[in-house]
Formats: C-alpha cells, sequence, structure tokens
C-alpha cells in the first residue's frame, strides 16, 4: 500500500448515501489521519463545497448523485478542475461502465462492494499520481462515444450555475420551475438557457435534452446498492 504525507491533504467525498460516506471516511482515515475531508450528498453541495475548499486534492464521486445525469458532474469538475484526479464510486461496476468513467476523466473506479482494504489501495494509487481500479474490476466495451466527449466538453464550459440549470433541464423542469427552484428570475434562467444552447451546439430543449441524454448510464434492472462493510 502507497503511504503518502497526508497532513495537509483534503479529500472530497461525494455520495448521497451517509452509511457510504462514512465507511469512506473510515477509510481515509487510516490512510491518512490528518486529512481534512468534507462531504457532499449533492451535486449542488459538491459545486458548494468546491468553492469553500479551493485546495482539494482528490474527488471521490458518486456515478448516481442527485443532480447529476450519468457522467454529467464527473465531466463538470475534471472541466473545472482538470488537475485535481477524481474516483468513480458505485454499485454498477460492469466493465462498459468503468470504460466510460475512465473515458470521461476519472482517475480510478471503485465499487461499493469492495473490501475496505482495496478501496484503501485504490485510494493510495490514485493519490501516488497512477490510475486504478480494485481488483476483479474491468474495463471494456466500445467506451464513450464521440457525441459524449463533445457534450462532456460542453457541460465542463458551463458556469456551476448554468450546469445546474442544465442539469434540471435534463429532469424535465419547465424554465418557471427552474427559477423558483433556484430563487432567481425566470428572464435570468432564459439567459442560461441560450448559453447552454450555445455551448452544446443544439437550437431547442429537446435537442438539448438529447445531448445530455449521452451521457446518462444505463443501470441494470436487478442492480441493487449493497450497504458498505
Amino acid at each position: 500500500m502507497i503511504l503518502l504525507n497526508a497532513n495537509k491533504l483534503s479529500i472530497l467525498i461525494a455520495d448521497d448515501h451517509p452509511l457510504f460516506r462514512a465507511a469512506l471516511h473510515q477509510v481515509i482515515t487510516q490512510l491518512y489521519p490528518q486529512a481534512s475531508l468534507p462531504e457532499a450528498a449533492s451535486v449542488a453541495q459538491l459545486q458548494q463545497r468546491t468553492e469553500e475548499h479551493r485546495d482539494i486534492d482528490l474527488l471521490l464521486l458518486d456515478l448516481h448523485m442527485p443532480g447529476a445525469l450519468g457522467y454529467s458532474a464527473l465531466s463538470w469538475f475534471t472541466g473545472q478542475y482538470p488537475h485535481t484526479p477524481v474516483i468513480m464510486i458505485s454499485a454498477n461496476s460492469h466493465p462498459e461502465t468503468v470504460r466510460r468513467a475512465l473515458d470521461h476523466g476519472a482517475a480510478g473506479f471503485l465499487s461499493k462492494s469492495a473490501e475496505m482494504t482495496d478501496m484503501a489501495d485504490c485510494i493510495a494509487q490514485v493519490m501516488a499520481g497512477k490510475r486504478d481500479l480494485h481488483p476483479g474490476l474491468e474495463a471494456g466495451g466500445g467506451g464513450a462515444s464521440l457525441q459524449s466527449l463533445d457534450v462532456a466538453e460542453a457541460l465542463a464550459s458551463l458556469t456551476p450555475q448554468q450546469f445546474r440549470v442544465a442539469s434540471m433541464l435534463a429532469e424535465g423542469l419547465l424554465n418557471k420551475q427552474i427559477a423558483y427552484e433556484l430563487n432567481v428570475k425566470e428572464a435570468t434562467i432564459k439567459a442560461h438557457m441560450t448559453e447552454i444552447f450555445r455551448k452544446l451546439g443544439v437550437h431547442s430543449r429537446t435537442q438539448a435534452v438529447l445531448a445530455m441524454s449521452s451521457l446518462s448510464v444505463e443501470v441494470p434492472a436487478n442492480l441493487v446498492e449493497p450497504p458498505p462493510a
């Protein structure tokens, strides 16, 4: 296992399951006892934490976070913070899912069913500047499509507020509903939409939603996320 001098490390844990956040907290604390470990349970909180902690050294990111569509949060974060490695975590560890995560910028991938020692090894390897998957994982399939990579690049250029608007658009919310949720005027949302459409290279809400759907992940019907060990 690779250990680093981590007196000033800051590792952000972004997962909407409190028990799994606690498990990751335990793993990281054993590796780096002095590390700062901010947490986020949604993409909105992730954006807030990155504003509060500009010196994030590693992000542990749940694939299925509230406010994200598939790999959208990963794409946005790696575009905004290209020098901060990301380990994607998910109960869905299908080789195609793993490959697409790596294609969209993840430095590593952890299954939520992994042993805590394997989680620790993966985190230590990525912190040492390597790419890593925990034992038993494979990255296969066709990988990310050219369209999804183009969409990811467009999302990476959005401001935090524009990204929230785009995510709500993908969820099917109307401008009036988005304005209410974000506590801004509808005219502000319309201005954001214009910029989102321009960056995505589309001309309508339907085209925007279809473009962003290229980042979605098909979850196996029988997949149930196990509780952390």
